[in-house]
Order: structure tokens, then C-alpha cells, then sequence
């Protein structure tokens, strides 16, 4: 019986750390690593997530990152999306963005309804930062 209990514990547990990949959960901040540059996801203004086509989520402590990783991952597109936008998570594809932040890795962006610039936007900006400073 307690063994019974234990497992049941343990999948709710996992299925609680790992969602479904429909909705965003908060990492666990200050704790997780960021699946880009392993820094710690420490301030959640500027976090991101994915999840992936296996349902793995993945956790970034900048948009930036966000977008080096599906840059490193192009092949394998995600499930879906989500950076911080005030107090919630949003659609990364459908947010609107700011720049200029002094985000964590230094790429600048930042979530917010009134921004103007799209993913697409952010995803080029992101990658031409990545290709001067690799200069």
C-alpha cells in the first residue's frame, strides 16, 4: 500500500514539474539553469520557456537565449512558446517587445504590450548580437 502511495506521489510530482506542454509553469527561480548560456533563471521579467516536440520544457533566463536555442535547435521546432510579460506568461510568438533592457544575458529585450517589435524582430536582433559578439 505505501509503495502504492509513493508511486502516485511521484508521477504527480513529475506531471506537476513537467505540465502537459499546453501551459506555462514557473521554473523553480533562482534554481533552474537556463537551457542556453546554464545561468541560473533568477529574475522572472525576462524569462522564457519552451516546450518541446517530446514535451520536455526547457527554461531561458533571457528571450535572447530563447532564441539562440532555436536557432541550435531549427530542425526540432517546439510545441509552444512563452516569455514574462509583467506578472504573466505570454505567446512568445504573438508578444510584443521592447528593447534596450538590461536583461541578463545583454541582449535587451523585453516583453510588453506596448512594444514594437515582433518575435521575428527579436529573433534577428538576437542573432546578429550572437554573430559580433562571437567577432
Amino acid at each position: 500500500m505505501l509503495s502504492r502511495i509513493r508511486q502516485l506521489l511521484v508521477v504527480s510530482f513529475a506531471d506537476a514539474a513537467c505540465g502537459t506542454g499546453s501551459e506555462p509553469v514557473d521554473p523553480v527561480w533562482g534554481k533552474q539553469a537556463c537551457d542556453s548560456c546554464r545561468m541560473l533563471v533568477s529574475d522572472p521579467a525576462y524569462a522564457a520557456q519552451l516546450v518541446d516536440q517530446r514535451g520536455a520544457r526547457h527554461f531561458f533566463d533571457d528571450v535572447g537565449c530563447l532564441t539562440a536555442y532555436l536557432a541550435e535547435h531549427s530542425a526540432n521546432p517546439p510545441r509552444a512558446l512563452w516569455v514574462r510579460s509583467g506578472e504573466r506568461w505570454v505567446d512568445a510568438k504573438s508578444a510584443r517587445y521592447v528593447s534596450g533592457a538590461a536583461t541578463p544575458m545583454d541582449y535587451g529585450f523585453v516583453a510588453q504590450a506596448t512594444g514594437s517589435l515582433d518575435f521575428a524582430a527579436v529573433q534577428r536582433a538576437a542573432s546578429a548580437h550572437r554573430q559580433e559578439a562571437h567577432r
